[in-house]
């Protein structure tokens, strides 16, 4: 639990920090740039986000990269990324089948479908994922993950993480900000804004669902294997699927399954998730604990 509410006070803390410091950012970049205050303050809170795993690895006593679970050996990186984005991809693939056969998105036929579009769409797909994945998975699976199981169970470990891993992912304001009056209040604004989901949780239960589910296995994977760059590639071959088939797919609301279309991206849904609780038991089945938390504490 130590980890935890260390956690929780340094989010809260690059929360605030970041919705106060959005607006002086803003008029800096604004004598050179003409940017969107919205992103400003996104990418605020990002790069605060960035130092305070910096904190994380201090506080927690990590002291090199192996011990959140990177391998020491280049080759062995490149060989669990390349086995891990194969298993993302098994395991989304049958997701993206499934919307197109129930129409839940319907292939955009006006799509440039040439060969080179097709090839910058793979590029910027896959360049997506990785550091998408990267950067969650450092966090989550590598530092969190490991700082929690020091000091509590697995299941603590594994939940916990996971919980935090899919409420992360709806902070996201929605609001539009009028450049015309700008001041130090807007940031706070946007803050409370990317709440507003806590009003309405069933309106993003089926992909909270499905992402929690998500963390749980890449949870289960870090733990059962000590290699975190197995994660990092089932991540990577998610978000690699999901940008590649939001981009030549439109979504159709007329269908007679529409449920199963997640409200958060229209694609992460109950459906995703039925597939990600069928991939979690399949490795329970086959996998067997490795003495993860003995290692790691």
């Amino acid at each position: 639990m130590y980890a935890l509410l260390v956690f929780v006070l340094l989010f809260a803390f690059v929360l605030v920090a970041g919705a106060a410091l959005a607006y002086p950012v803003y008029t800096l970049l604004s004598l050179v740039l003409e940017p969107e205050f919205e992103r400003v303050a996104n990418r605020t809170v990002l790069g605060l986000g960035l130092l305070t795993l910096l904190v994380l690895f201090r506080r927690f006593g990590f002291r090199t990269w192996q011990d959140i679970g990177f391998p020491s050996k280049g080759a062995q990186f490149f060989k669990d990324a390349l086995h891990g984005f194969g298993v993302g991809l098994l395991i989304m693939g049958p997701v993206m089948a499934g919307l197109l056969l129930s129409q839940n998105r319907v292939l955009d036929l006006q799509w440039d479908w040439t060969l080179s579009s097709v090839a910058a769409l793979l590029v910027t797909a896959l360049v997506s994922g990785l550091a998408v994945a990267l950067i969650e998975e450092t966090f989550f699976r590598g530092a969190l993950l490991t700082a929690v199981l020091r000091r509590g169970s697995t299941f603590l470990a594994v939940a916990s993480t996971s919980v935090l891993y899919a409420f992360v992912h709806f902070l996201q304001p929605e609001m539009h900000v009028d450049p015309g009056g700008l001041g130090w209040a807007n940031g706070f604004i946007l803050l409370v804004d990317a709440f507003a989901f806590l009003f309405s949780p069933l309106q993003v239960l089926d992909s909270f669902l499905a992402l929690f589910a998500a963390g749980i296995l890449l949870a289960l994977v870090r733990v059962r294997t000590s290699r975190l760059v197995l994660c990092i590639g089932i991540h990577a071959g998610w978000v690699f699927c999901i940008k590649a088939f939001k981009r030549v797919t439109d979504s159709n609301d007329g269908s007679a399954y529409a449920f199963l279309t997640g409200s958060y991206d229209q694609v992460i849904g109950y459906l995703a998730a039925a597939f990600l609780v069928l991939a979690i038991a399949l490795y329970l089945g086959i996998s067997r604990p490795s003495g993860e938390k003995t290692r790691m504490g």
